[in-house]
């Protein structure tokens, strides 16, 4: 399900947005990013990911027994699913998609902004509240970096990057 469902997502906005005739890159934000600005948003982003990690201890202990214990296949399906496709599909819909058509409206740019990392945070509300909080900060700064670079590559890049230090 972890491979499937960010596919799933993936293909209907894509396929939704095809059959409306609507370009992919303008609404989905898929422009090539300013390289200096994504290297600095990244580097941003990595150090709020170790400062938050560091006063909360949100990711816990580094624990590889489950990697060792469980087939290559399902390993590999793991990285694939939580530090590509997941990242992927939801940027795409949040960053992407919701960016695009919220920024456009009496929002404006700063309330999208807010109201995408809002509702990212909520998502994910299998988590303690803590965490939830810390992902709405996280998606205010993947809201910031969409709005700078003009690009959703570049929040993409730094939800990989949050993700792939948060499987381990």
């Amino acid at each position: 399900m972890k491979v499937a469902g960010p596919l799933f997502a993936i293909t209907l906005i894509v396929v939704a947005l095809r059959l409306r005739k609507r370009p992919l890159v303008e609404n989905l934000g898929l422009s090539k990013p300013p390289f200096g600005a994504t290297v600095l948003w990244l580097l941003l982003y990595v150090g709020f990911i170790l400062g938050s990690n560091y006063f909360m201890n949100w990711r816990g202990p580094w624990d590889f027994t489950v990697w060792k214990n469980d087939p290559l296949l399902i390993d590999i399906l793991r990285v694939l699913a939580v530090a590509g496709l997941g990242p992927i599909a939801e940027e795409l819909i949040f960053r992407g998609f919701l960016y695009t058509r919220l920024s456009q409206t009496k929002l404006g740019v700063p309330g999208t902004i807010v109201v995408t990392a809002l509702v990212w945070g909520v998502i994910h509300y299998n988590y303690t509240p803590a965490e939830i909080v810390l992902l709405v900060f996280a998606g205010l700064l993947l809201g910031l970096a969409r709005y700078q670079t003009r690009s959703v590559i570049t929040p993409l890049l730094m939800h990989m990057v949050w993700n792939i230090y948060a499987v381990w």
